[in-house]
């Protein structure tokens, strides 16, 4: 009897040694460490792998789902140009090999919330201030184009699942399955901070590897890493950005090390050649930098390395201007150029117009004959545009809920992370304005669980 009560000790003694092990800081880094293996050598297998087996793991042994924040976060970035370019993944093989893994992850899941259903809070859910504001905006989006029977195909509601899983779907998950603790906040930043590190090592990478040059210029076109081209990879950073400035402002004794790390960043954003990326991370990065100086542990410091820093930028770019605009020469020859953002517009407001209630539809004839990506759809590269012409009156009345909330929710957390936090979201936004980052999914997983988290950190939360 002894010796059976001691052996089920020992068993409970090693589900919680794992269970703080995926929950701390070793678990992100061996994800993010596998994922940039896999990327840079083209061994998405490997990745997979090491993915779904420690996800499958985490969901026996712990309690909620904050471990699982960074490999659903990071994993869409170990797939690389080189492997993306054969187009083995859309090959029958590797579909059903998805279908499969699909399958058990789904599996995983249920049975995870049936052994933790204790720690379920359908009530916390049904609570939250942006609930209905997800509904609503995931509603809307469900009934993209419902009246323009001529043009409504699968595509309509294929995509539309997509996305209100990335925000409906993602924000029940965490919302009843993520424990309010006085660590959440440290590690959603953590993930955050390995993620900017992870995507910053790709693009260098690709730099020695693949990115083209001509005549000292970088070639545009080039600028891919198989997961994303330039706007992808300069959008992921600039709303990750603002992560680097948390540390730098709250890390008394490394503080400048993350002001670097931040820095760096934006030399990566500058690098990617994407237009919208770097107007937006550059008014972000000025942000960040006069909170760093005025506020948090490291105010003095940052307010001399921030005027030795730019003494030197000024210098730097005086002395170094013809390698700079050689390098950087498609900013100086594009300008304000809009590169047809206005033909979009306009097609997006006529679409609008001529399906004013529901819109046109995720697949309305505009969008399929612009469509460059299999399952998704054209994207008009403005929020405001895309919700009208692809969801009509309904989708943009409840986006602007939808972005209601989220501001009323903003102005009343105003702790120092929340406010780097919401610094991230709205750089997604404002990018989103002039391109089409919310409607890529991938960030909208991001942009959940950051809204997820700052509302967990509420005071007047019973989550």
């Amino acid at each position: 009897m002894n010796t059976e009560v001691k052996k089920s000790s020992d068993f409970s003694k090693f589900i919680l040694l794992l269970r703080k092990l995926f929950s701390g800081k070793i678990y992100p880094l061996v994800i993010a460490l596998s994922i940039l293996i896999s990327h840079s050598f083209s061994v998405e297998e490997f990745g997979i792998t090491v993915v779904l087996s420690t996800v499958l793991l985490g969901l026996l042994v712990c309690d909620d789902l904050k471990f699982f924040i960074a490999p659903l976060t990071y994993s869409l970035f170990m797939f690389s140009e080189k492997s993306v370019a054969t187009g083995k993944y859309y090959e029958k093989p590797y579909l059903i090999a998805i279908a499969c893994g699909s399958l058990v992850l789904i599996s995983f899941f249920v049975a995870h919330f049936i052994i933790y259903r204790k720690n379920i809070k359908f009530k916390g859910f049904a609570k939250s201030k942006l609930l209905l504001g997800f509904t609503l905006l995931s509603a809307s989006a469900l009934l993209n184009g419902c009246l323009n029977f001529k043009e409504y195909q699968l595509g309509n509601i294929l995509y539309a699942l997509a996305f209100v899983f990335s925000l409906l779907g993602i924000f029940f998950l965490f919302s009843v399955n993520l424990n309010k603790d006085a660590t959440l906040t440290s590690h959603l930043m953590y993930v955050l901070f390995l993620m900017s590190a992870l995507v910053t090592l790709e693009l260098f990478i690709a730099f020695t590897n693949q990115i083209q040059f001509a005549n000292g210029e970088i070639v545009k076109e080039s600028v891919k890493v198989g997961w994303g081209m330039w706007n992808n990879i300069g959008g992921v950073l600039t709303l990750l950005l603002p992560i680097h400035f948390y540390y730098a402002t709250t890390v008394k004794r490394y503080g400048a090390i993350f002001y670097i790390t931040g820095l760096i960043s934006y030399g990566a954003i500058v690098l990617t050649l994407s237009r919208s990326s770097l107007l937006t991370s550059s008014l972000i990065l000025l942000i960040c930098v006069v909170i760093s100086c005025f506020f948090g542990k490291n105010k003095l410091i940052n307010r001399i390395f921030t005027g030795a820093l730019f003494t030197l930028g000024i210098i730097a770019f005086i002395v170094l201007w013809g390698k700079i605009s050689s390098i950087l020469g498609d900013y100086l020859s594009r300008g304000l150029d809009d590169n047809g953002r206005f033909e979009m517009y306009l097609h997006g407001l006529k679409n609008f117009l001529s399906h004013p209630i529901f819109g046109g539809g995720f697949n309305s004839s505009y969008a399929t004959e612009h469509q460059f990506i299999i399952f998704l759809p054209y994207r008009y590269h403005n929020t405001i545009i895309q919700m009208m012409a692809t969801c009509g009156s309904v989708g943009l009345l409840s986006y602007l809920f939808h972005r209601y909330q989220t501001v009323k929710l903003f102005i009343k957390e105003r702790s120092l992370s929340n406010v780097f936090l919401t610094l991230s979201i709205i750089s997604l936004l404002i990018t989103s304005l002039l391109d089409n980052h919310f409607f890529n999914i991938y960030p909208a997983f991001i942009y959940t669980i950051i809204l997820v988290v700052i509302e967990k950190n509420s005071k007047n939360n019973g989550c």
